[in-house]
């Protein structure tokens, strides 16, 4: 579990430490990708599409591992673990609109032919006869994988599931806050019809999930005064329906719907050149809608690894390998 923890503290301190680069060879500048969170910033603002791959991979990892089984007994369980989602970093990341790069995009592609499609201020178009195109940034753009664990706690009884999750970061470096809490709540409807099914089809269950996520970050890049603030708020309902073909396997389907969106605000201003102010203010959605997943649970003792797809807009990876159950009646 300490490996995985340092993994997760890695990945989260490199993702954010690492967003606003400096410019080199025609990489975005730390104003100019900060300036795409501010509606009014004269000549590289208001850009959701430009930041909108953070909450479209946040969202599909927050809204990932709420369940580990469609059936939940009678008896009181007690789960934990350090579930996590991995998304790929795909082409559909790194652009927008008719080409513009995204934050995780390439450096100068297009830029002459995307140009006269971007929106800012008069003043720009008076300047440039167009606006600029904010390229992506270097070290995202080599980015391949989108990921971070959190702690999982579960309890259930009388059929009735309750999951809490959580991470939190001290400051380190740019990275100033970083922290996560969510919940869920499930209920399995066996119980009432698998007596009913003919014996080969009594291994199956179907349950009701809802799950609930906050997530909040902080960066406070060099050379700058302030902070930006992100705040992500994700939920997901899903019917979850289970079948055990033996009695350590089970075969998971879900079917649901998912949401999320972040919040920025803050304030920014460059020490270098304190002309470069920044006041993040946009809110940004995810790639919200329908949501599919198909896993496969284990229970071979009180070790109960889950592994599995899910697609919901984009493809995703998840995977919940050191995670325990124990009921207590040992005979679940």
């Amino acid at each position: 579990m300490k490996t995985i923890s340092r993994i997760g503290l890695f990945l989260s301190i490199t993702l954010f430490s690492s967003v606003f680069a400096m410019d080199e060879d025609g990489w975005a500048t730390t104003y100019e990708s900060l300036s795409a969170f501010d509606k009014s910033a004269p000549l590289y603002g208001n850009r959701p599409g430009y930041v909108k791959p953070i909450i479209t991979n946040l969202s599909t990892i927050l809204n990932s591992n709420w369940v580990s089984s469609a059936g939940v007994p009678k008896e009181f369980t007690f789960e934990a673990g350090l579930p996590f989602a991995i998304v790929p970093i795909t082409d559909d990341d790194r652009e927008y609109g008719n080409g513009r790069p995204t934050i995780f995009g390439d450096n100068n592609k297009n830029n002459a032919a995307v140009m006269a499609t971007e929106i800012c201020s008069p003043d720009a178009i008076a300047q440039y006869g167009a606006c600029p195109v904010v390229n992506g940034n270097e070290n995202l753009n080599g980015l391949g994988i989108f990921t971070y664990p959190y702690l999982q706690l579960a309890t259930s009884y009388y059929h009735a599931r309750l999951v809490l999750r959580g991470m939190f970061l001290p400051s380190i470096s740019e990275l100033r806050k970083f922290n996560l809490l969510g919940f869920g709540l499930q209920y399995s409807f066996g119980h009432f019809f698998q007596h009913k099914l003919p014996k080969a089809a009594q291994p199956l269950d179907v349950s009701l999930m809802f799950g609930y996520s906050t997530s909040g970050i902080g960066y406070s890049p060099d050379d700058y005064k302030g902070e930006l603030d992100l705040d992500i708020d994700a939920f997901t309902i899903n019917m979850v329906i289970g079948y055990r073909p033996l009695k350590i396997v089970e075969v998971l389907m879900t079917l649901g719907y998912q949401y999320a969106s972040m919040e920025s605000s803050g304030d920014l201003t460059s020490t270098q050149n304190p002309i470069e102010k920044i006041h993040p203010d946009i809110t940004v959605k995810g790639d919200n809608g329908f949501r599919f997943g198909l896993e496969v649970a284990f229970q071979i003792g009180s070790f109960h690894p889950v592994l599995g797809y899910d697609y919901v807009g984009k493809s995703a990876f998840t995977t919940n390998i050191l995670y325990f159950k124990q009921s207590s009646d040992s005979s679940k």
